[in-house]
């Protein structure tokens, strides 16, 4: 009976807590999108749905439709919670099946569309280790009734990692680079811009993005639970474009925590901690070397072109000391964290300028059934800049941006609640509903080229889009997820999500679901298919016009055999129902597409 008490009035006093914070008198806002990051050890396994789609990245995987839910993460600081040491296993039986250290995986599709996968590992050694990745996929085909542009996209990966175990930490060196490059089409409908110049438009309708990345990191090796807990990052990013424009970014990333209090017998934990981050992000601002600055003159204002580029400079430092604390059914994340965030640079674009926020992050779960019924709420918040080489990702089509162009978008305040757990040893579940209030939320609009005369008005030029910011919006999202397996031999996952804007946000549909499933026939074959759908979104057209993309229906299915010990087939035919759909406004996709190709493993 106390137990049921105490959840009872823990349960009202967190929601006493989240509705005391509604009321300060934050104006609503924007979107949000949970992020997970799982690490573990290199599992192969090939890649569903190998086909072509122009966004909301040039080649994906997948349909994923251009949410602009921000991937600003709720809880900050994720702890380091002692860890017992594993007793040995027993041996269930020889031969121990092999683990291969390398893939080579090579595929081919319509639409000329070649894909290139590269796996390289060492075998295990206690001392240290080193890995690389590299992945190539293009297209190269043509999209009907857009047959007067290119629409070809191309994607280089390349990652090396390599990781030092040493007796007092364990530290790694990642180095990381893409390419990725699209080609602006669009004008479906020509009738809309008769006098564009299409020789000019195919010269430099081209856009192309790079990014190379270092990361250094550093992690404590500590064998009791008692030791003090530490980690640090070095984080560097240069981003670069076929405009001249490069971004540099600076992420020091560091936290401490240790273990006060651990009683084993009543499972009772308390840890204390506390992070630090600084991130420094600088631009070189300017297209071809120069740009157009207004300047006050003796018969008013007037442009002046200025030679050369201008730097310029934001950055955001985050400060937040974190508890942890377990005991019986009750477990709590919090934390206070201190965002302080700005530009240290003044341009022509840009006020240099400083904010502050602060957010009470507090993450409650209560066990009400072990491993069968999870109650969950909390509060968060954060802040995060749009840089370029996260825009681009996000749209590819971009006309050359400016230091203006990247804002911070900062989700002030967030609450959440909801239930997770178990119906089986087969079925998990979990179901959360969130309201998040954010400000300068990331949507696109067209870039307009406009030449007026009297009454009348001609729109023209490259199709391509800027970034634009909303105000203060309030979003209400609910998120569902199911997932079941049977054994080895079918796997199956679906999850829906609902989000309600207070404002109109362009490219973001109210509803999204997903439905994979695969089924391990017999011991080496497989097939498997996937559903992605979401419904109407919103967008602007190059005369400033709202127009309505309808919402998309995408099916595939493939199959894979594994003819022998170390090669396998794959076969992955996509968006059977040659859907036309748009990600972005006169942007369609491929129709029907496969992808056939061969995996070996040595």
């Amino acid at each position: 009976m106390h137990k049921i008490l105490l959840i009872i009035g823990m349960v009202a006093g967190g929601m006493a807590f989240a509705g005391a914070q509604e009321n300060t008198g934050a104006l609503p806002t924007g979107t949000y999108n949970e992020n997970v990051v799982v690490t573990a050890p290199y599992q192969p396994s090939l890649v569903l749905m190998e086909k072509p789609v122009f966004s909301p990245k040039p080649v994906d995987t997948i349909l994923s439709a251009s949410r602009m839910d921000y991937e600003i993460i709720s809880r900050p600081f994720f702890t380091t919670y002692p860890i017992e040491n594993i007793k040995p296993a027993k041996i269930l039986g020889e031969p121990i099946p092999r683990l291969w250290n390398n893939r080579v995986k090579v595929g081919f599709g319509n639409h000329l569309s070649p894909l290139a996968e590269l796996n390289f590992g060492m075998g295990r050694d206690r001392k240290y280790e080193v890995a690389a990745y590299y992945r190539h996929h293009s297209a190269y085909g043509k999209v009907k009734g857009y047959d007067r542009f290119k629409t070809n996209h191309s994607l280089n990966e390349a990652d090396v990692i390599g990781r030092i175990f040493s007796d007092k930490f364990i530290s790694s060196l990642n180095v990381i680079y893409s390419q990725q490059t699209v080609n602006c089409y669009g004008y479906g409908n020509w009738d809309t811009v008769p006098d564009l110049d299409l020789g000019d438009y195919k010269n430099q309708s081209k856009r192309w993005y790079q990014n190379a990345r270092g990361i250094l990191s550093f992690t404590d090796n500590a064998r009791k639970a008692e030791d003090l807990r530490f980690d640090a990052t070095l984080d560097y990013n240069l981003n670069m474009t076929n405009w001249r424009s490069a971004e540099n970014t600076v992420i020091v990333d560091g936290g401490v925590s240790k273990v006060v209090l651990k009683d084993r017998k009543s499972v009772d934990v308390l840890q204390i901690g506390g992070r630090l981050k600084f991130e420094d992000n600088t631009y070189r601002d300017g297209i071809k070397d120069g740009y157009w600055k207004p300047e006050e003159g003796a018969e008013g204002p007037t442009n002046v072109y200025v030679e050369g580029n201008e730097l310029l400079n934001a950055w955001h430092l985050n400060f937040q000391p974190t508890l942890y604390y377990k005991y019986d059914f009750v477990e709590l994340d919090a934390a206070l964290v201190f965002h302080v965030f700005g530009n240290s640079a003044w341009g022509w674009q840009v006020d240099k300028a400083s904010y502050f926020q602060f957010n009470p992050v507090v993450d409650l779960k209560l066990h009400v059934i072990d491993k069968v019924l999870t109650f969950f709420i909390g509060t968060g918040g954060g802040v995060e800049r749009n840089t370029l080489d996260k825009i681009s990702r996000i749209n590819p089509f971009l006309h050359p941006t400016l230091f203006s162009d990247f804002e911070f978008t900062r989700d002030k305040f967030n609450a959440y609640a909801g239930l997770r757990g178990n119906f089986s040893k087969s079925i998990d579940y979990r179901i959360k509903v969130s309201a998040h209030f954010m400000e300068n939320v990331l949507s696109f609009d067209y870039y307009r080229y406009i030449y007026s005369w009297g009454l009348h008005s001609i729109y023209y030029g490259y199709n391509d889009f800027v970034p634009i910011y909303s105000g203060n919006v309030f979003n209400l999202k609910l998120r569902g997820d199911l997932n079941f397996r049977f054994g080895e031999k079918i796997l199956a996952h679906l999850d829906a999500t609902y989000n309600h804007y207070s404002e109109r946000l362009y490219y973001s549909p109210e509803f999204m679901a997903n439905l994979a499933f695969k089924y391990n026939i017999i011991d080496g074959l497989s097939v498997h298919t996937d559903i992605r759908a979401y419904t109407n979104m919103k967008a602007l057209d190059r005369v400033g016009d709202e127009q309505t993309i309808k919402g998309c229906f995408d099916w595939s299915i493939g199959a894979e055999y594994r003819f022998i010990k170390r090669m396998t087939v794959f076969l992955d035919l996509n968006n059977l129902l040659s859907q036309r759909y748009y990600m972005w406004y006169d942007y369609p996709s491929y129709r029907f597409n496969f992808m056939v190709g061969l995996t070996v493993d040595f």
